[in-house]
């Protein structure tokens, strides 16, 4: 039976379902360090001041990241939010403890059929714009499926080791796209909105990465859910596409898809 955790220990989230239950504790493993303004999109969300999970900047209103560190499923899978009033994003920094800004949320929105994990998405809106630096500047969303095989690049400031410390400086690495049937076989899940991204062992997302992004060509083409195992195991990351929810994007947001 597949474990559920929450990102890292500080945030958990249990998911109820009558599947095999994946995990969802997220961090990078064995990544490199990111050079300022690198990843100018990227954001460190954080719940009552401690960082949680990554999101990517839509714009200078909108954030798209993960719904299951922004909520919990009771009974009869109805998804319920945290207040808003504790969560708050830093921009504009490689460091998730200092430097940057810092922006309240005023809203956040959850995806509706989460608890089906292949929609684990969520858009926070910001209470104030954020002022586009050379280190603080949106994303573009992918809108076409990526080839299997095609290496993207993820993101975040999860734990750099098992059982270790969260990142204090951002941390990038690389892992490649599994076939449709590959992921499936592996994640029991029949569906067109993840894709599962191969790594090697002792690499990949795991605790804290959660809602990070994986880029194709400075494009955001997926957000980071779940993996299938612990972190670290020959197992696949699993994430979110954009392209098949751009409508629910548009929808939730104030960004144009072309």
């Amino acid at each position: 039976m597949w474990k559920v955790f929450a990102i890292i220990a500080l945030c958990f989230v249990v998911v109820t379902s009558t599947s095999a239950k994946p995990s969802i504790e997220m961090r990078i493993l064995s990544g490199n360090d990111a050079a300022i303004g690198q990843f100018p999109f990227i954001v460190s969300v954080r719940r009552e001041d401690i960082h949680i999970f990554g999101g990517s900047i839509l714009s200078n209103r909108y954030v798209l990241s993960a719904a299951h560190c922004v909520g919990h499923i009771v009974r009869r899978g109805k998804f319920i939010l945290e207040d808003v009033k504790k969560y708050s994003i830093r921009a504009g920094s490689n460091n998730r403890l200092c430097d940057g800004v810092i922006a309240k949320v005023s809203e956040i929105v959850a995806h509706e059929n989460y608890f089906h994990e292949s929609h684990d998405l969520s858009i926070l809106r910001l209470e104030t714009p954020l002022v586009y630096t050379t280190t603080i500047k949106s994303i573009a969303l992918d809108t076409t499926e990526v080839p299997v095989d095609t290496t993207v690049t993820i993101a975040g400031w999860g734990q750099r080791s098992q059982n270790g410390a969260l990142a204090t400086k951002l941390q990038y690495t690389t892992e490649k796209v599994l076939s449709k049937s590959e992921c499936n076989d592996k994640v029991i899940f029949d569906t067109s909105h993840i894709y599962c991204l191969a790594r090697p062992v002792n690499k990949g997302f795991c605790y804290g990465d959660s809602g990070g992004p994986a880029i194709l060509a400075d494009k955001l083409v997926a957000v980071a859910g779940f993996v299938t195992d612990d972190c670290g195991l020959d197992q696949p990351d699993v994430f979110a596409k954009t392209s098949t929810h751009l409508d629910w994007i548009r929808a939730h947001s104030d960004i144009c898809i072309e």
